[in-house]
């Protein structure tokens, strides 16, 4: 029998999330976000650029990233989307350098991750917000590079995706429900007392371990990635950034959901590439409404359970992001062994930096 430690961790695996209805607006928003770009990109003859703005609209102006320990805070679309929009600026800069292939991209890309993370334990809101650039910019910065000698339009059109999707949301936007004030309220801290409260974090490894993390791990990724140019490996970049949360665990559940979703997701992927038609009229046309439906399982998923999440996501992003090329088995399987790597780092990291912290308070 197992231990009761990995029979709840695999029952955390499991848990779907909440258990009030899926609100038909959250359906409609996913659907509408992925499948108006699709259809009007087909109409057009560019469903290429109509399914990268419908994978902009699911990924940069989705809901609160899982894991940021946020997920009860509700924000608004447009500060949801700020985050977003400096993350593919920035990335845009970074990856359309003419001189972004010799590796100091992928140097400026860590640094501004660095300083999010440096700054994410102010506040609350400001750790949501920096979590949300690091994940989008890393994110951006991936699929922007891997458009070749198309990255400023790449950039141009991801970046459509998320404010579609905003526009989506504010058509689609209900009356708010009036929340009751608490019959005490709690007495917030002032900005000067928040300030003085980080330097004080700030000046322990606790307080740095999240920034310390980051850095590595995505620095790990980034020279794993150029030391194996052949293979697919901006994956692991991908998944370090997804993976490392502030909080400090072993082996956090969304590490395992990741790595199973995304084994799933690969096998749901080589399926769909198998019984799909390979060539012909309807071909783009089976692909994109295989995207729309799976695009809108996901965004219902996000908030619930993040294996599910990242099985239907999986798909979606390798069929978008390989749309122009011929997708194999070595593509689907780089995919699935980056997972894996990133994992791996963001789990070492962990146990590294537990190692530490637990040496450092001993000794103080």
């Amino acid at each position: 029998m197992g231990s009761p430690a990995r029979s709840s961790h695999l029952a955390d695996v499991l848990k779907w999330q909440g258990t009030e209805r899926v609100r038909a607006r959250t359906v409609l928003v996913a659907a509408l976000g992925m499948t108006v770009p699709v259809l009007v990109g087909l109409a057009l003859g560019r469903a290429e650029t109509g399914f990268t703005i419908g994978l902009g609209a699911m990924l940069l102006a989705g809901e609160t990233p899982a894991g940021d320990g946020a997920a009860q805070e509700r924000p608004s679309p447009g500060s949801a989307l700020l985050p977003a929009a400096l993350a593919v600026s920035a990335a845009t800069l970074i990856a359309s350098n003419p001189a972004g292939d010799n590796g100091w991209a992928d140097a400026a890309m860590i640094a501004l991750a660095a300083v999010a993370a440096a700054i994410s334990g102010y506040s609350r809101p400001v750790a949501v917000a920096a979590i949300r650039f690091i994940v989008y910019l890393v994110l951006s910065f991936t699929l922007i590079e891997g458009a070749g000698a198309h990255r400023g339009w790449a950039a141009l059109v991801f970046g459509l995706g998320a404010l579609w999707n905003l526009a989506v949301r504010m058509l689609l936007a209900g009356k708010r429900e009036p929340v009751e004030a608490p019959a005490t309220a709690a007495r917030q801290p002032t900005p000067a007392q928040r300030r003085a409260y980080w330097r004080r974090t700030m000046a322990t490894l606790a307080g740095w371990q999240y920034p310390i993390r980051v850095v590595i791990g995505l620095g790990l990724a980034s020279l794993l990635r150029h030391l194996y140019p052949a293979h697919h490996f901006a994956w692991i970049v991908l998944t370090v950034a997804l993976l490392t949360q502030r909080p400090l665990e072993h082996l956090p559940v969304k590490i395992t959901q990741r790595a199973v979703g995304t084994a799933l997701g690969v096998g749901l992927t080589w399926l769909i590439l198998t019984e799909a038609p390979r060539a012909g009229a309807y071909a783009a046309l089976a692909i994109g409404v295989l995207i729309c439906v799976l695009a809108t399982v996901a965004a219902v998923a996000r908030a619930r359970n993040y294996l599910a999440y990242a099985v239907a996501a999986t798909p979606v992003i390798l069929l978008v992001v390989d749309f122009s090329r011929k997708v194999e088995t070595p593509l689907l399987v780089d995919r699935l062994l980056a997972t894996l790597i990133g994992a791996a780092i963001v789990v070492a990291l962990n146990l590294a930096l537990d190692l530490a912290s637990r040496g450092t308070a001993k000794t103080a």
